[in-house]
Parts: structure tokens; C-alpha cells; sequence
């Protein structure tokens, strides 16, 4: 992982036996793992930088070419993607080089396997996918705030026009393409709702992107489009926003029905090469949604569920919410038992605070209900709740001066806290970090702002 400016860790190097277990290496050689295992102890290969270097290639008169070439001296890894006919580059590739060697390496939501050779690959046949990082790369470029303020001006308009041509050039593509087929549709859209994270301080932007592109692109694919390659790649990277939505808005997701739900069992059966922690706390973020609407479904005022059979839902649903808390405390204790440090794996320090939230949010599924005030249910007590609230703005406070962890993972756990937030100190500290992760690339944190002011102070 790159480090940004304002990660201030000690850079550490792991073997590659350490690095595939993600446990904290000793060092030597060999080290105590791999002396204890007694297998090869190799060092790791040589680290290359996320950024990369774009020229502009006159070469070829009559189309616009572009090479991109990462910053490492090899010159093998060079790669020279010509664009399409349609592509204008002005300056537009300073702010695709904006995109890559900025946005991306501060804003990391992929674990560091973002499938970068793939996106620079579907620049030659996706104009839409071009403009959609253009428009990413030149907002980005608009909040440096040490840019004079004439730079910044300009690229948001160029921003915005980069917009507003990639969902033009989107429909065209859809309708000439076959969706199924098509890796680039996918990053389109992706990028589309990260470029409205970061310009549309009201959410619904990202929402529609999310619900009616990249998600609706997976399901027209299907699971088995998604279970090696790069649709498993694109898989793994996105589905922690499609969780984050249906959990932030209280809504049902597709990732909760049968063959989704299968694909993930089956995902990791012959390769676990690119397995982590943190996939087993999303599927656990996924089963307390999805007990959630069936929550609602039963609590709701006009439910299908009949008076004499309602004592029997709730009881069912309790009992059901019990066996989660176990297995979610389960996979806490396992974590906890397991040699993973927080301070060297930024994505087990974000497992660790969804953990502390969806123990709040579990809670509140029930605790909010006057249904379940006789029924024995996975409640909380006030001071495991102020526990919980506690670890996730310390552990979110940490994860943002020292990775490079993208702020909006955080939102979700920020609000879940601000909910359960008594104290001033507390609730000062969350409106702190949500301005810091507007202010750095994604506005939308200032709905959740607003959201919770509201709920405070009325």
C-alpha cells in the first residue's frame, strides 16, 4: 500500500509467507513464522508505486494516444492505449493523471487490488469510462486547496463536462453493447457514483448510480460472471457500497438473495488467494439487513403476518437475532485470537469498526421496537453500547490519519454511532470527522452531518 501524506507510520516489510497470512512478521531470516512452519522465508517482491506517469505520444498523427507507464524503472510495464476517435485530450490527461496518482492512491476502497490494467485497457473502447475518471480526477484536482482558485474553478467545470459527456457516451454504449460483456459499463459506473459521493451533498445521486447502474449491471451479468478474473475483482471491490447503501437506507439488496448469497460461498472454495477478515464481516453485515427487513416486515402496520401468529414471528425473529449477535461476537473473538495487527492492515482496522457498528445496528432493529419489549432479544446494555460508540470514533480517528483508507467507508459507522452519541465530546468528535472526509474528497458525508445534527439539537 502507497502511504499518503498523512500516514505516519512506520513503512514495515513482511515475507511472503506473512504477507498471504496477513500476520505481523518478525523479521529475520527466516523469520519465527516461517521457521516454526519450516518453509522457504522470501522476502517480498519490489514494491511498485500505484501512481503513473502519462505522456502524450505524437507519434500517430491520426488518432490521440496516450502511454501510461506506472513510476518504476522497468520499462517493460509500459503500456500505450490508444483512444477512441471520439476522445478530445486537451489537457485532459493531467487530470486522468489527477485520478490515478492522486484520487486512487489517497482514497483506497479496494484493498489495493484495484484492477487498474483493466481500466486503462477499456480506455480504448469506452469513451465513457475515459470521461467518467476525467470527471473524478478533475473534482478531485477542484478541492486542493492550496490551488489558486482560478485552477480550481476550471476544473470543475471540466468536471462537470467530463460528466455530463461520459453518461451521454454511457447510453450510447449500453445500447450498442452487450451489457454482459461489457467490463467497462461496470467501472462507468462505479466511477459515476464516485463522482457524485464527492459533488452531491445529498446522497440520492449516489444512490440512483449505485441501485440502477453498477448493482443492476451485476445482476444483468449474474453470480457466475463474478466468480474469477476480473468480474471477481470488480465483485469484491463494490459490494461493500451496495452493503453500505442497503444498511444506510434501510433498504433490501440483491446480495441478500440465493445466488448471491451461494456465489460467496462458493467464492473462496478454490482460490482464498485474495481472502480477507473483513469478507466474513460483510457477510455478517448482509444477514443483519436482511434480518432487518424481515423485522420490518413483521413490525410494519400493515403486515401480512396474522394476530394470532404474531407472538410466534417475534419470538422467531428474537431468536434469530440472538444466533447472529453470537456468530457476529464469534468472528470478533476469532479476529481478536488471530496475529493480524490494526496498525500494519488499515482493512482489518475497517473490519474492526463495521464490527462495532453493525453491534449497535443489531440492537437497534430491536430496541427501537415496543413489540419486542417482553421478548428476550440481542439487546445491549447502555454501557456496551457507550463501549461500541467509544471504539468507533478512536478507531475511525486512526484509520484516517494513518491510511489512505477512502473516506466514505466510514459514513456508515459514523452515523450508526452518532445515534447511539451522548456525550458532546462524542458527538463533537463525529461532526469533526465527517467534515474532515467532506473536505477531503466525498460532500455527501455532510448529509450525514445534517442528519444527525437534526436528531441532536432538532
Amino acid at each position: 500500500m502507497v502511504l499518503g501524506p498523512l500516514d505516519k507510520r512506520i513503512i514495515r516489510t513482511r515475507c511472503q509467507a506473512c504477507s498471504r497470512r496477513r500476520i505481523k512478521c518478525e523479521g529475520g531470516s527466516p523469520c519465527a513464522y516461517c521457521a516454526k512452519k519450516k518453509i522457504p522465508c522470501i522476502p517480498p517482491p519490489t514494491t511498485k508505486s500505484a501512481g503513473v506517469i502519462f505522456v502524450n505520444d505524437k507519434s500517430h498523427s491520426s488518432t490521440s494516444t496516450l502511454k501510461v507507464q506506472p513510476k518504476v524503472s522497468d520499462p517493460a510495464v509500459t503500456l500505450t492505449v490508444t483512444l477512441p476517435k471520439k476522445v478530445q485530450q486537451p489537457k485532459s490527461s493531467n487530470f486522468i493523471a489527477q485520478f490515478f496518482s492522486v484520487f486512487i492512491v489517497r482514497n483506497d476502497f479496494s484493498g489495493g487490488s484495484l484492477d487498474m490494467d483493466g481500466i486503462v485497457a477499456n480506455f480504448q473502447s469506452s469513451p465513457s469510462l475515459y470521461h467518467a475518471a476525467i470527471a473524478v480526477g478533475a473534482l478531485n484536482a477542484s478541492k486542493e486547496m492550496l490551488a489558486p482558485a482560478r485552477e480550481r474553478r476550471a476544473a470543475t467545470v471540466a468536471a462537470l463536462s467530463s460528466y455530463r459527456t461520459s453518461l451521454v457516451e454511457f447510453q450510447e454504449e449500453i445500447r450498442c453493447r452487450d451489457v454482459k460483456k461489457n467490463d467497462a459499463a461496470l467501472w462507468t459506473t462505479l466511477f459515476l457514483g464516485l463522482f457524485e459521493l464527492m459533488y452531491d451533498m445529498t446522497g440520492s445521486g449516489w444512490v440512483k448510480h449505485i441501485l440502477y447502474g453498477t448493482s443492476r449491471m451485476l445482476q444483468l451479468r449474474g453470480p457466475e460472471a463474478h466468480m474469477t478474473g476480473r468480474g471477481r475483482s470488480f465483485f469484491l471491490t463494490v459490494r461493500i457500497f451496495e452493503i453500505s447503501r442497503s444498511l444506510t437506507f434501510s433498504e433490501p439488496t440483491f446480495l441478500n438473495e440465493k445466488p448471491w448469497v451461494e456465489l460467496m460461498d462458493r467464492m473462496w472454495v478454490d482460490d482464498v488467494s485474495d481472502w480477507h477478515p473483513k469478507e466474513k464481516m460483510y457477510d455478517l453485515m448482509l444477514e443483519t439487513q436482511g434480518l432487518g427487513e424481515k423485522v420490518w416486515n413483521v413490525v410494519r402496520e400493515n403486515t401480512e403476518v396474522p394476530s394470532h401468529r404474531m407472538d410466534e414471528a417475534l419470538i422467531n425473529l428474537a431468536t434469530k437475532g440472538i444466533f447472529l449477535r453470537q456468530t457476529i461476537d464469534s468472528w470478533y473473538k476469532s479476529f481478536t485470537d488471530s496475529s493480524i495487527s490494526l496498525e500494519d492492515d488499515p482493512w482489518s482496522l475497517l473490519a474492526t469498526i463495521y464490527y462495532h457498528a453493525i453491534s449497535i445496528y443489531l440492537t437497534g432493529l430491536f430496541d427501537y421496537r415496543p413489540q419486542f419489549n417482553t421478548i428476550p432479544f440481542p439487546n445491549l446494555s447502555p454501557a456496551t453500547i457507550q463501549a461500541h460508540v467509544c471504539s468507533i470514533i478512536s478507531q475511525t480517528m486512526l484509520a484516517l490519519s494513518t491510511t489512505n483508507l477512502a473516506g466514505a467507508l466510514f459514513v456508515f459507522a459514523l452515523r450508526v454511532a452518532g445515534a447511539r452519541a451522548v456525550k458532546e465530546e462524542q458527538r463533537r468528535e463525529i461532526l469533526g470527522m465527517l467534515v474532515e472526509i467532506s473536505t477531503r474528497s466525498f460532500v455527501v458525508a455532510e448529509a450525514f452531518k445534517a442528519d444527525l445534527e437534526e436528531l441532536w439539537w432538532g
